[in-house]
């Protein structure tokens, strides 16, 4: 068997109500539904004027440019950094785009382009907004206006180039050296020409700027040559004077240049007395040599002679006399030995050949003798040279030592000698290359393609504008139509009651015009009484826990129509062919039988029973009776119906009444409703659509369950159809296929 999920608080105590609601968020489209007529109208207040702005703009021409940075003319000596590419980083390329930017690349464009004078430059200089005219047409009512100066030529200049910024841009993508000049003006040729002379003017600012620099480097060489100029010749001046000084006169005026270019270490050349020890060297090594070659060639010839053989000496065999001699000697002793065969040894012709042969020989010895005498001689000159030569290199030896202890000093002033010409003549390459380069610098950027003249508009895109004009003209609607919702704080949904801890939607009630008797007294049928009729059955067959028979009708606040919703809930009873009756509890201010009218409706077929039913009215709609008690009225002044007597009115009345309901004022302001409750079968809390907000709903809650009143559910009543949520608005479209008449 099938069961009802109630709340919580039906099957127990109700738990502490707190103020927090939990709404879904689909309801934020009920409420744009309620709301159309107002978001259309915000919507065509604002998409409208917009549309007619947006098609009044004047279209624009874009013109692009296109650099690339980074780029350079290397030295034609410079192989390598002609074909390699240069490092350009993030942030120069960055500092070119702002350089691009900057109010002077402006003001050059317009200076080259003459856009002072420009039609579309001065139309737009010239324009006063529509906001500036009202303002200024304001303030002139109040305050007279200082009279206007005219803008002066340089003015002029520097508005134009404040207005040429705005309608230039300048764009990296940040991954590449590209740089996208963009002009965008209204006329097609403008464009083109303010693209291209940005890329022209920046180029030439560029050359311009490695010119100027180049020239100040110059500059800055050209006044350091001279102090250089000045140092190298002091500095060669007083190598020159240590020379003299100590002596150390170079014997070379240049000496032979090294491997680098450079003279030799110590930047002079040989002295003197190094020129002339060089030269003694060589002639003692000649002179040792000729000693003893001629002490050898002695030697020889005294061994000759001692040993007897005179052909082992040079200078007897090549000498011609000796030779001659020899030949003389030779014939003799031929002749001699022929003698010595035919004659006897004392024969006189034997022993004058032997004489002449001893003369002979005699002269060749004398002639052998003076061979080793000059030999002797030439000997002693010899070890005489050398002696002499070796005296002299000892000399210059000891010269040379002491010019040396000096040349330590001279290597130091020549040293820096060296070091002033070195930066001397760095400087005066540096000069030269400068001068040289100085006419040939050009920007580190290229132009890859200039603008041409744009065949059709850029601009404005109406179509996009169009949209998002409406998409914003829409949500300002929606935000609108939230608005105007949030500022009403009521309940406007049977799911807002339902979050609010305790109660239970049992239904909602329309608004009606006209009285509540004709609505009862028409024969037709219509949405009110078939929603009454809904919250009836609720009560009378429903869950077991809705059921009740004696119901409290009360609400949070005054004029929320809880006096209405009980006598409609029992002519609804009454229309059903059973009896209901109204007690209307609030005594302070009755009235029930004011809302049926002034005329009281009296079929007093029995007298009453008891002083407690004295102000009963019987029948004043088919099968409702009101009770108004007019006894307890007089006895406090308004004071309130006790529950003994209220008891005691149910215990004469119950079993007449097949459904008794209770008009109680509303419980916020006083403790009657929280009181009786605890004789009847239940309360019926009553909301207004639209007004009583869920933070008074949770305080009459609360006042409520300190008397441990059982609530039974609450009734939205007073709810205009239109205005209700896609859930609450269905059951009237179903009312309205049977053809049920609308709430009048």
């Amino acid at each position: 068997m099938n069961t009802l999920q109630l709340p919580a608080s039906f099957n127990g105590p109700a738990p502490e109500p707190t103020a927090t609601q939990q709404v879904s968020p689909l309801h934020a489209f009920s409420i744009m539904g309620r709301h159309r007529l107002a978001i259309a109208l915000v919507t065509l207040g604002i998409a409208v004027p917009a549309g007619i702005g947006i098609f009044s703009l004047r279209p624009y021409y874009n013109a692009s440019s296109i650099l690339i940075i980074g780029t350079h003319q290397a030295p034609f000596r410079d192989l390598q950094a002609t074909v390699s590419s240069p490092e350009v980083d993030t942030v120069a390329v960055n500092s070119e785009v702002s350089i691009l930017r900057s109010p002077a690349i402006a003001r050059a464009v317009a200076q080259k382009l003459d856009l002072v004078n420009d039609p579309d430059f001065r139309e737009a200089l010239d324009h006063v907004p529509i906001s500036k005219r009202m303002i200024d047409a304001i303030s002139r009512m109040f305050v007279t206006p200082p009279p206007q100066i005219p803008m002066t030529a340089d003015e002029r200049l520097q508005a134009t180039s404040l207005l040429l910024n705005q309608w230039v841009t300048v764009l990296n993508d940040g991954r590449s050296y590209i740089i996208t000049i963009t002009a965008s003006t209204v006329n097609a040729a403008t464009s083109a020409r303010i693209a291209n002379a940005y890329a022209d003017v920046y180029l030439d600012f560029k050359r311009h700027m490695k010119i100027s620099a180049t020239w100040q480097a110059n500059a800055l060489l050209d006044e350091q040559i001279a102090p250089l100029r000045e140092r190298l010749r002091k500095a060669e001046q007083a190598v020159q004077a240590f020379r003299e000084k100590n002596g150390l006169i170079a014997a070379e005026l240049e000496r032979a240049p090294g491997a680098n270019g450079n003279s030799n270490a110590d930047g002079g050349g040989t002295t003197v007395t190094d020129q002339q020890l060089i030269q003694m060297n060589r002639e003692l090594i000649t002179a040792r040599g000729d000693l003893e070659s001629r002490r050898a060639r002695y030697t020889e010839i005294r061994n000759a002679i001692h040993n007897g053989s005179l052909d082992s000496i040079p200078d007897a065999v090549s000498s011609p006399l000796i030779q001659q001699l020899q030949a003389q000697e030779a014939q003799i002793s031929s002749r001699a030995a022929s003698l010595s065969q035919t004659v006897m040894d004392g024969n006189p012709d034997l022993q004058s050949v032997r004489a002449a042969a001893a003369q002979v020989r005699a002269r060749i010895g004398a002639e052998i003798q003076r061979v080793a005498s000059s030999a002797a001689k030439e000997l002693s000159s010899a070890e005489a040279r050398v002696a002499a030569l070796s005296a002299e290199v000892d000399r210059l030896q000891g010269q040379v030592t002491a010019e040396n202890e000096a040349d330590v000093t001279l290597r130091q002033l020549q040293s820096e000698a060296t070091a002033a010409r070195t930066v001397y003549q760095d400087y005066l390459g540096r000069f030269a290359q400068t001068s040289t380069q100085a006419e040939l610098q050009v920007a580190e950027a290229d132009l890859i393609s200039r603008a041409e003249t744009p065949l059709g508009p850029y601009g404005p895109p109406r179509k996009q504008y169009m949209l998002i004009a409406f998409i914003f003209a829409l949500m300002m609607g929606a935000g609108s139509a939230l608005v105007i919702d949030r500022m009403r704080k009521g309940v406007r949904s049977t799911a807002e009651l339902d979050a609010i801890p305790g109660l239970f939607a049992l239904g909602l009630v329309p608004a009606f015009a006209g009285s509540l008797s004709r609505q009862y007294a028409s024969r037709d049928r219509s949405a009110y009484l078939e929603t009454v009729e809904s919250i009836r059955s609720v009560l009378s067959f429903g869950h077991s826990r809705f059921r009740a028979k004696v119901v409290l009708v009360t609400s949070a606040e005054q004029a929320e129509g809880k006096t209405t919703f009980a006598l409609s809930l029992a002519a609804n009873t009454g229309r059903c062919g059973q009896r209901a009756l109204v007690i209307d509890c609030d005594m302070r201010n009755p009235s029930a039988m004011r809302i049926m009218g002034a005329v009281s409706i009296v079929r007093n077929t029995h007298a009453p029973v008891s002083p407690l039913l004295a102000g009963l009215e019987r029948d004043v709609l088919p099968g409702v009776d009101i009770l108004t008690p007019e006894g307890m009225m007089h006895r406090g002044g308004g004071a309130m119906l006790l529950p003994e007597e209220l008891g005691q009115i149910l215990a004469q009345v119950g079993s007449h009444y097949d459904m008794i309901l209770l008009d109680t004022p509303p419980a916020l302001a006083f403790p009657d409703a929280a009181v009786l409750s605890r004789l009847t079968d239940g309360v019926v809390m009553v909301v207004k659509w639209g007004r009583t907000s869920a933070a008074t709903l949770v305080q009459a809650m609360r006042t409520l369950h300190t008397y441990d009143a059982r609530t039974l559910g609450a009734v939205l009543t007073q709810a205009p159809p239109h205005s209700l949520g896609e859930a609450e608005r269905h059951p009237f479209r179903i009312y309205s296929h049977y053809g049920l008449l609308p709430p009048t």
